[in-house]
């Protein structure tokens, strides 16, 4: 259903844009498609990443169509990881000013996705009704609205922005396009082993204001905040079978409890969240911002507790060089409080049926947390160079491309888990069972870029992993499963732009 109606809005979406365009080409200026047709005359071909390749107006109403790819092999060292292609998503962007201070802004993310299948029947059978419900899709697919808002532009430095906004904590989360960057995997703060709340791409409803000020001939001061409805505890329900000789085979219904983005409907929790970014520039390629969240997390049938977030990163480019960088710290408020309260509220946290009643079939459902941790922070640093030899910019690359780079580039990633859930257990309302640990995630990751263009890159990599002794990183990251507590893996990728 999800998946149907992201296919379904975004359709609806670009037909209601196309439109508005068209009425305002009828009242305003002539809209013409983007690039313009090249004179009779011998000048150059159009290089790729000069011009939008899809754009329908001008300056003063346009609509664009866009978005970005990419793809990923690597090989891993760690045990019950397999070498692989991962498809790793595909997104759609449209950009319409349909008049000349508003906009509207979407993105429909494919994420591993290549198709989904559903079939439904009803028919009356053998006396009664027979109900049939048959789903097909790739493993891990996700189809995703990763942002759809309005923004009515008063002045450069007043904008109301409302809708699925991404969260302006830290730079990463806003400027997140794999496009981008240069490495083919997304940071363990925003992605791998969040220390964000929600993992990155992270988005929530709300409104807001943002804008940019000017200071001095080259310095810039921009802000974003907003009112969303926030991260909230939410719930997961994943179904196992089991075949076991010995044992009775297995039928369990298990609910996963985590932080997830808040609701795009009616709001689980009676109160709103509040999140900011502002950032200084003193100078073209120079920024330094501070930023942060706040907002309550429980649902209403549980007391009030919040989360609090804050980031500091930077990036400072010297002509080739360029060093980047994010730290972010997240404390979910009265972490044991509300478990215990939960506990009070689920009663038991596991239920079956005994072997005496189904001696061939045991029927279980249970309530488990999910990534809960109580502390966690968190930082990289990225440092790279862009080299544009002449004998690159001269070549075939050059004459197809407006700006071919050659870029090594090296991460530093460091992620802290303090006071992580291990284990949760609850009888009769009350906790039996809360065991908690601290854990580390190190990660260094060497690499080297062949950039074509601003909007596509090749990537190659080498990416050293590892956590405490003893301990597997399939229990502290999202895309590591497995019980090693370190993995080697090479990597290569690429990733597009239009």
């Amino acid at each position: 259903m999800r998946a149907r109606f992201g296919i379904c809005f975004s359709i609806l979406f670009a037909t209601l844009l196309i439109f508005s365009v068209a009425v305002h080409a009828e009242e305003g200026p002539e809209l013409k498609f983007e690039p313009e047709t090249q004179p009779e005359s011998k000048s150059p071909p159009m290089k790729y990443g000069e011009k939008p390749l899809l754009k329908f107006g001008n300056d003063s109403y346009y609509f664009k169509l866009g978005g970005y790819g990419s793809f990923r092999f690597e090989y891993d060292t760690a045990e019950n990881i397999p070498a692989t292609f991962t498809f790793r998503r595909f997104v759609l962007t449209t950009d319409a000013l349909i008049a000349s201070k508003f906009r509207i802004y979407s993105e429909i993310e494919f994420e591993r996705f290549r198709k989904i299948e559903l079939e439904r029947t009803v028919r009356a059978q053998d006396g009664g009704i027979s109900l049939t419900q048959e789903i097909e899709g790739t493993h891990q697919s996700e189809i995703a609205i990763e942002q759809v808002w309005f923004q009515l532009e008063f002045t450069d430095y007043i904008r109301l922005q409302g809708g699925g906004v991404l969260v302006p904590l830290g730079r990463f989360n806003i400027n997140h396009d794999d496009n981008v960057w240069n490495l083919p995997r997304r940071t363990l703060v925003d992605r791998g082993v969040p220390i964000l709340p929600v993992k990155s791409a992270w988005d929530e409803l709300g409104i807001g204001l943002n804008g940019e000020v000017p200071l001095g001939e080259s310095g810039k001061f921009d802000y974003r905040i907003y009112v969303v409805n926030g991260a909230t505890l939410d719930f997961e329900l994943e179904e196992v079978v089991k075949t076991r000789d010995p044992n009775r085979d297995e039928i369990e219904l298990e609910g996963e409890f985590g932080i997830s983005t808040g609701t795009f409907g009616q709001d689980i929790k009676d109160a709103k969240a509040v999140t900011g970014r502002v950032a200084f520039s003193p100078a073209l390629g120079h920024e330094i911002g501070l930023s942060g969240y706040w907002g309550r997390y429980t649902p209403d049938f549980l007391p009030s507790h919040s989360i609090t977030s804050l980031g500091f990163d930077f990036l400072s480019q010297f002509k080739g060089f360029a060093a980047e960088g994010e730290f972010i710290y997240t404390n979910f408020g009265g972490m044991d409080a509300m478990l215990t309260e939960f506990a009070s509220v689920v009663g038991n946290t596991e239920a079956e049926v005994s072997s005496e009643d189904s001696p061939d079939l045991e029927t279980k459902i249970a309530f488990k947390p999910s990534s809960l941790v109580e502390n966690k922070m968190g930082y990289w640093l990225e440092f790279r160079y862009s080299f544009r030899p002449d004998w690159l910019t001269q070549s075939w690359f050059g004459r197809h491309f407006s700006d071919p780079q050659i870029i090594p580039v090296l991460r530093w990633e460091q992620a802290f888990l303090n006071g992580m859930v291990t284990g949760y257990e609850a009888l009769g309302g009350v906790v039996t069972l809360l065991e908690k640990e601290n854990r580390f995630v190190n990660r260094i990751t060497p690499g080297l870029a062949f950039r074509l263009n601003p909007l596509a890159v090749f990537q190659l990599a080498y990416e050293y992993t590892w956590t405490n002794s003893g301990k597997s990183l399939g229990t502290v990251t999202n895309f590591l499963p497995t019980t090693s507590s370190n993995n080697h893996a090479l990597m290569f990728g690429a990733a597009f732009g239009f």
